[in-house]
Formats: C-alpha cells, sequence, structure tokens
C-alpha cells in the first residue's frame, strides 16, 4: 500500500507526456468498472488463489492432526525361509537394526539347515492420555488456519487497493491522451492557417517553421502517451489475470463530480485485514510455545496384539537333541501357535525437558519479535492515515482551482489567438497560449482523479474498501 503515496505535482509534470490506449475498438458494452475490475481479479490473480489454497491445505492439516489421535492400528505377515543357528548372549535393538534370535541354542552346534517359517500379527495402540499434548497440537493446528485465513484477507485487501490504483492511473491517462490528441489537432488547425498567411506574405516564414515545429511536438506527445497507456492498460489487464484482454474504461463515473469524503471508523481500523494477520500470527506463534511446551511430557497408552506363528522345526527333538527339521512349505507355512495381549503402557523421555525448555524460550522470544511487527504495522497504518487526510485536503483544493486555471487558460488562448491575428503579437506568445491550455486541459480532469486516488489511500489507511465502491456504484 505503500505505492498509493503519491505526489500531485509529480502527476501533473508526468501526465504531460503520458496517455490513453493506443486507438481500438471497443464495443460500448464492454465497458470495464472499477467492481467489475476487483472481481476479475479476486477470481483469476494467481496470487490471490494461491493463498486460497493455503487455507485449504491448512484445514486439511487439522483433519489429518485429529486423525492422528485415532487409536494406530497395523497388520503385518511375513514368510520366511531361515537357519536357526543361536548364542546365548544379550543384544541391544540398535534403533531397530538388530535381529531377533530365531531359536534356542542347538545341541549339535550351527548348521546350514533351513525351513521356512510364518509370523503374522495385528496390533492397536491408542495414546488416551497424553496430559495435553493433544490439546496443544490441535490448538496449534487450529491457529494456522486462522493465520492463513487472516493471510488469504490480506493479500486479497491489498491486491485491490492495488488494482484500483491501476485503474485509477489507466483513468487519468486515458483522458489525458484525448487532451493530446485534441491539442494535436488544434495545433494542425493553426498551422494549416499558418502555412496560408506565410505564403500569401502575411506572415514570415520562420513562423510557419515553428507551427511545424510545434505539430511535431504535439504528435511526439501524443505516441508517447499511448505508448505508456498500452503499459498501463497491460499491468491492469495482468492484475486481473486477464493479460491481452481489452476493455474499455468507466470515465463517467470518475469525471462526473468530485466524490465526497468520509470519516475515518475506529472500528474498522481495528478489523484492518494487515493488523489482523499480524495479530493471528501473534497467537500461533502462543499457540507453539504451548505445544512445544507440552511435547516432552509422556503419554499412557493402551495396547492390544493378535500374533500367530508357524515354522518347519517340529516340536520334538532326537534322542540326541537335535531340532528335528522339515524343510517343506506345506509344515512350515501353517499356522502352529498364536498369542494375544491387552494392556497399558507408557513412555517418557524425560530428558527432553533440557531441549524443549530451550526451544520453547526461543519460541517466546520469537513471539516478542512478532507483538513488535504488530507495534510497527500499527505505526505505519496510523501515519497512513494522516497522510490519506492531508492528500485528500490538497486534493480538494486543487481541485476547486483547476476549473478557474481552465477557465483563464482558454481566455488567454481565444485572446492570443485574436491578438496574433491582428498581428499585435507573435507566434512565441501564442504557442505559450497552447501550452498553457494544454496543461490547464490535464490538470482539469488529473485534480478530480487525484481526490479519487486520495479517498483510495484513505480506505486503504482504513483498512475497508466498501465506502469508496458504494461512492463509484452512485
Amino acid at each position: 500500500m505503500r505505492t498509493l503515496l503519491f505526489s500531485y505535482c509529480l502527476a501533473i509534470q508526468s501526465l504531460l507526456i503520458i496517455s490513453s490506449l493506443s486507438a481500438q475498438s471497443v464495443p460500448a458494452d464492454s465497458t470495464l468498472t472499477l467492481a467489475s475490475a476487483l472481481e476479475l481479479a479476486t477470481q483469476n490473480y494467481p496470487s490471490i488463489k494461491q493463498k486460497l489454497t493455503e487455507t485449504q491445505a491448512t484445514q486439511a492439516d487439522l483433519a489429518a492432526r485429529k486423525a492422528s489421535f485415532l487409536p494406530a492400528a497395523s497388520f503385518q505377515a511375513q514368510a520366511l525361509y531361515a537357519t536357526s543357528n543361536n548364542v546365548r548372549g544379550a543384544t541391544f535393538p540398535n534403533e531397530g537394526s538388530t535381529n531377533s534370535v530365531s531359536s534356542g541354542v542347538k545341541v549339535n552346534g550351527p548348521t546350514a539347515d533351513a525351513v521356512w517359517g510364518s509370523l503374522s500379527s495385528l496390533n492397536v495402540n491408542w495414546k488416551a492420555i497424553t496430559f495435553g499434548r493433544n490439546k496443544a497440537e490441535l490448538a496449534l493446528a487450529k491457529s494456522a488456519i486462522q493465520r492463513a485465513n487472516a493471510d488469504y484477507t490480506q493479500e486479497l485487501f491489498v491486491h485491490r487497493v492495488r488494482v484500483a490504483d491501476v485503474y485509477l492511473m489507466a483513468l487519468i491517462i486515458d483522458q489525458t491522451v484525448k487532451v493530446q490528441a485534441a491539442n494535436l489537432a488544434r495545433i494542425d488547425a493553426f498551422r494549416t492557417v499558418m502555412q496560408a498567411n506565410t505564403r500569401s506574405g502575411r506572415r514570415p516564414g520562420v513562423d510557419s517553421v515553428l507551427a511545424d515545429a510545434e505539430v511535431a511536438k504535439a504528435r511526439l506527445l501524443l505516441i508517447e502517451s499511448r505508448r505508456l497507456a498500452q503499459q498501463q492498460r497491460v499491468q491492469l489487464g495482468e492484475f486481473m489475470g486477464l493479460p491481452g484482454s481489452t476493455f474499455q474504461l468507466d470515465t463517467t463515473t470518475f469525471q462526473a463530480a468530485i466524490p465526497p469524503d468520509f470519516q475515518f471508523s475506529a472500528e474498522k481500523l481495528a478489523n484492518h485485514p494487515v493488523l489482523s494477520y499480524f495479530r493471528r500470527q501473534i497467537e500461533f506463534s502462543q499457540a507453539r510455545v504451548e505445544a512445544i511446551r507440552k511435547s516432552y511430557l509422556p503419554a499412557i497408552a493402551l495396547n492390544g496384539s493378535f500374533w500367530a506363528r508357524g515354522s518347519g522345526i517340529s516340536d520334538n527333538t532326537t534322542p540326541e537333541g537335535n531340532f528335528i527339521y522339515n524343510p517343506s512349505l506345506g509344515a512350515g507355512l501353517p499356522f502352529r501357535v498364536a498369542n494375544y495381549f491387552v494392556g497399558v503402557s507408557t513412555f517418557w523421555r524425560f530428558s527432553d525437558v533440557f531441549r524443549t525448555r530451550q526451544e520453547t524460550k526461543a519460541q517466546v522470544l520469537r513471539t516478542q519479535g512478532e507483538q513488535y511487527l504488530y507495534d510497527q504495522e500499527v505505526l505505519r497504518i496510523k501515519a497512513e492515515q494522516q497522510t490519506a487526510d492531508l492528500q485528500i485536503q490538497n486534493a480538494y483544493e486543487a481541485a476547486q482551482q483547476a476549473p478557474v486555471q481552465l477557465g483563464a487558460a482558454r481566455a488567454a488562448y481565444q485572446q492570443a489567438q485574436a491578438r496574433y491575428a491582428a498581428g499585435l503579437s507573435n507566434i512565441y506568445e501564442f504557442t505559450q497560449a497552447f501550452t498553457l491550455l494544454n496543461r490547464a486541459e490535464i490538470d482539469q480532469f488529473v485534480t478530480t482523479n487525484n481526490v479519487w486516488r486520495a479517498l483510495l489511500l484513505k480506505s486503504a489507511a482504513e483498512g475497508d474498501l466498501t465506502d469508496f465502491i458504494k461512492l463509484t456504484t452512485k
């Protein structure tokens, strides 16, 4: 929204060389109103769509988080062709990478004999009591949704302000090209009369040359204004998500009369989309603090399991105490025994308290940083409000003086034309009257448009375009 800050004097100078779209055949029914431009931008601009999908993604994250709180059930089955050698002694699971033992110690020692074996199991585990961990994680996921929604609203608001400002600038340029075209026609008509006067000897030849120079100058201004107007239209089409589209701007609404001012609303400022986003960011950071603080707490789980096994090794042994092997599939795959258990378990890595304590401290500091950013945005928006009031005051004053300037410029042009025709002045004074009239004609609609832009700046500082849009639809 900082780009909305504009200088009236700079606009007056720049608008002498910029203007509207190059001549195209546009149907009358394709007039693009500001409200329509804002609606098209809302529907088509990629950044708006991206923010919307992000809100949908956070909602899916919340659903996934809720699903993770349900009992976890798993099923597994395996059939292995393996040996059954083993020695006495302990092993460490080493993060699950150690294979389990396959049998007891054999009397005859290790052999290469192998048989088929099977195993199938069904396990259920539910962390029924988490001492607030699940609740904190759920609150964090909900806060992420609120932050994403606020981010979407902020992006939508900022882009709508951007589109409205580009639309108003396109109107200024569109009207400027008409002035430059009329100025060219006026100077060209003057040159025609001048050429006739120089041929008849009533005027010196230098006047005809200077008239040619003025025509060339006016034509260059028109060409340049059309080029810059095309760029402005391209930018407006881009912001609407419709590059390459052709349209006709609504000139009647914004040039009919000077719009009235409106007062700032404290309630609207409290709900400013940008401030709302920063508040949601603070709430999200606070929710993360709570989630980190409770992440080291233990959990009490309810467990249940059922499993069955099959093996090609017989339960009986030879008289010497050796295992009896049957390497066939029919002997090894069918289940021979089954077991189950139900119970309660807990697991607590209490040493994590040292890590989570520092992580919590870091997140608290980040939350404090988010608060500072919020305070900075409050200062910036209040400064924007003050700037908007100054802009509106200056814009209204300028709009009141523009008709006076235009009337005086037209009178001066007519007088200069009469004096030059009577031989009482030279061509230099006449061309100055041309320039003065051209500037006054541009100032006439620039000052009116600057009032609209100042009101847009005020609406942007307030955080609500409702009042501004209402003015454009009356």
